[in-house]
Parts: C-alpha cells; sequence; structure tokens
C-alpha cells in the first residue's frame, strides 16, 4: 500500500461489518503526515483502541506491506511483516468485509484528525491484498 499525502484525507485498509452490530479493524494512514499509521477497533460499536505507530519513513514515497491477525483473543498489527502492536481486550466477534477507502474528513472533522482538507484529488495505490483464513 501507498497512502495518499494530502491535508484532511484518510487511506485506509479494513474490515467491517454493521451486522448485526458494528465491528470493525483499520490501519489507517492520516494525510497530513504519512510517516505514521493508525491501528484501531471497533467492538459492538465502542471504540477508544487507538494506536499510533511512527514509521521511521514516508509511507507515501514507496510501497510497503500492513496487515493484521485477528484471533478470538487478540489482533496484531504488522508492517513488512514484523509484529508492531498487539490489542488483547474486547476483541471483535463478528464476521467482517475486507475493504478499502481514501476519504476526506469534514473541515469541522474530530479535531483536525488528519488535518483540514483542501479540496485536494489524488490517489491512494494498492499494489496487492491478500486474505488467509484461520486454521
Amino acid at each position: 500500500m501507498k497512502p495518499m499525502k494530502a491535508d484532511g484525507v484518510i487511506s485506509s485498509f479494513f474490515t467491517y461489518t454493521n451486522r448485526p452490530h458494528w465491528d470493525e479493524i483499520d490501519i489507517e494512514f492520516l494525510g497530513d503526515d504519512t510517516t505514521k499509521v493508525q491501528f484501531n477497533y471497533y467492538t459492538e460499536g465502542e471504540g477508544g483502541h487507538e494506536f499510533v505507530y511512527h514509521l521511521g519513513y514516508d509511507a507515501s514515497e514507496e510501497f510497503h506491506s500492513y496487515g493484521f491477525e485477528w484471533t478470538e483473543n487478540s489482533i496484531i498489527w504488522y508492517v513488512d511483516g514484523k509484529p508492531v502492536h498487539k490489542a488483547t481486550a474486547d476483541i471483535p466477534t463478528a464476521e467482517q468485509q475486507i475493504m478499502m477507502n481514501l476519504w476526506p474528513i469534514a473541515e469541522s472533522g474530530p479535531d483536525n484528525w488528519a488535518g483540514v482538507y483542501k479540496g485536494d484529488l489524488g490517489t491512494a495505490y494498492y499494489e496487492w491484498a491478500g486474505f488467509d483464513p484461520a486454521d
């Protein structure tokens, strides 16, 4: 993945469902600083599990791989195949679908979460995506 670098834009790769309730697991790049990636998850609509990982490079400049392993007891996020963050509390349980998107946050977005969107148009690049079901 190679995210878009622009204020107020989120490039993401995530899983999501709203049936029977809202569960989600996120990999999100905040366009105002693509040297970081934010991991998050929601269980039955409850979030507040954000973790920002400092990459040590600008993700918008070249492709890197990002992913997560989700089990009933944990979520482990990976950057270029290396585990970088683990969550073990309130893990989602509902089946989810894989999604990717690029979206501008509202000008008055949550605390200028990714900067203020200025109308920039651009692209987030996804070189490949994969899914391996649990054994």
